[in-house]
């Protein structure tokens, strides 16, 4: 009987010992599973972000292209403006193109998600999170002062007065109407000529830190590709 005993509580331990491991490898494949689709998740909102960086960075480029255009025919246009506008170059000042006052318009709609979703801590690299982190938050500076650069170049722009009123003139009624309305424009010794030689070297003034702060964007988004694309190959390592 205690034969009997002893063999039935051996097999009642035995199959409390496989139900036990059998939950414990369950439990483990379970893990793997769900780390499997979280990495695959993280793996996506990686690519997204990498995608929504070619597009800041494509953004960018337009932009800083347009300034920096605008920014060279200033640098063209300054010795001739020191010495005074003649007759023969006064309509290169009257089409002179100037800068929109706009926000940079940069997405952020990936990182948004990530810290909607949760999923951008757990991205396994320190150092890869505080790059997104710091990247978007001088995205978000860096469009707060070029807005208050904008605001500043334009504040002063009238088309009562100045040189927007001269433009202005200028494309509604021609050349001859400009000057005879605007003979500041030929007078180096006039007020509004003095005016006008401010705001042109505030507005290039501000094209060359607007250009700074968009490469200063530029080189952190590179920098952060580069992170994004090793941490995505190690991931197929």
């Amino acid at each position: 009987m205690e034969n009997k005993t002893g063999k039935y509580f051996k097999y009642a331990i035995g199959e409390i010992i496989l139900v036990v491991i059998g939950i414990l490898i369950a439990l483990q494949i379970n893990n793997w599973n769900t780390e499997r689709q979280n990495e695959n998740i993280r793996t996506s909102f990686l690519k997204k972000l990498d995608a929504e960086l070619d597009y800041n960075t494509n953004r960018l480029d337009t932009l800083h292209s347009k300034l920096n255009d605008i920014k060279e025919q200033n640098i063209k246009l300054y010795d001739t403006l020191l010495i005074g506008i003649k007759q023969h170059n006064v309509e290169t000042y009257l089409n002179r193109q100037g800068f929109e006052a706009s926000r940079i318009n940069l997405s952020s709609s990936t990182f948004e998600e990530m810290k909607n979703t949760g999923n951008l801590h757990t991205l396994k690299s320190d150092t890869l999170l505080i790059a997104i982190e710091t990247y978007y938050k001088l995205c978000e500076r860096e469009d707060f002062y070029i807005m208050q650069i904008n605001k500043s170049v334009y504040k002063s722009n009238d088309i009562h007065h100045g040189h927007t009123k001269a433009q202005l003139d200028y494309a509604l009624k021609g050349l001859d109407y400009a000057l005879k309305n605007n003979a500041w424009l030929l007078n180096t010794e006039s007020e509004a000529y003095g005016e006008f030689m401010r705001e042109f070297y505030k507005q290039t003034n501000g094209l060359f830190n607007i250009l700074s702060r968009i490469d200063r964007i530029s080189d952190t988004s590179n920098n952060l590709k580069e992170l994004i694309k090793k941490e995505l190959e190690n991931r197929y390592i």
